[in-house]
């Protein structure tokens, strides 16, 4: 059977931010607080794209993820309309709102964990949609990635998915959250 690899990425989305949401990450902490530019981000990364597809490297785009997550915001306790929790959670727990916001999906690389069909007891490919319970903002993605692969991949009968749901009552958003406004609530 003939196999090619492809390549995916994820486009940046609007909200992209440098909240430094992710400890012990170099790059996070360094760029913590900078202002971003999503615009440009998204720019470069379908540059970068296009350039792999110039080479002859099949190219895949994962779309970016609706965010706010205004669901997540509800389920820790922010009520109103869309506008109404987003505008509180701006003012009461900004942290929480830039996780909410975060256009992290756009690293493919974390998304899932694919392993081939050589590599698996029933010989089709496996997709396992990661769920990133260290990092709230992570978390919140497994659910939409999972839909968003599962619809890419439709058409392929050879294609298994193991089932995954998001976490979104993780320990950051217990009693002991290092979100002090939280506590508040």
């Amino acid at each position: 059977m003939a196999q090619r690899e492809w390549n995916f990425d994820g486009l940046v989305g609007p909200t992209h931010n440098y909240a430094g949401l992710s400890p012990g990450n170099l790059a996070a902490e360094k760029h913590a607080r900078m202002i971003s530019n999503p615009r440009d981000a998204a720019l470069q990364g379908l540059a970068k794209m296009r350039a792999l597809a110039a080479r002859g490297i099949p190219q895949a785009v994962l779309p970016p993820q609706e965010r706010p997550d205004v669901q997540a915001l509800r389920q820790i306790g922010f009520d109103g309309n869309d506008a109404e929790v987003i505008a509180s959670a701006g003012r009461d727990a900004t942290q929480l709102l830039a996780a909410c916001s975060s256009a992290a999906a756009m690293w493919a690389a974390n998304a899932a964990t694919v392993s081939p069909s050589a590599d698996t007891i029933d010989h089709r490919v496996h997709f396992t949609p990661a769920n990133l319970i260290a990092n709230f903002h992570r978390a919140l993605e497994a659910d939409t990635t999972t839909r968003v692969l599962r619809s890419i991949f439709s058409f392929w009968t050879s294609i298994s998915f193991s089932e995954s749901s998001a976490i979104a009552a993780t320990w950051r958003t217990g009693s002991s959250t290092p979100w002090p406004e939280l506590r508040r609530r």
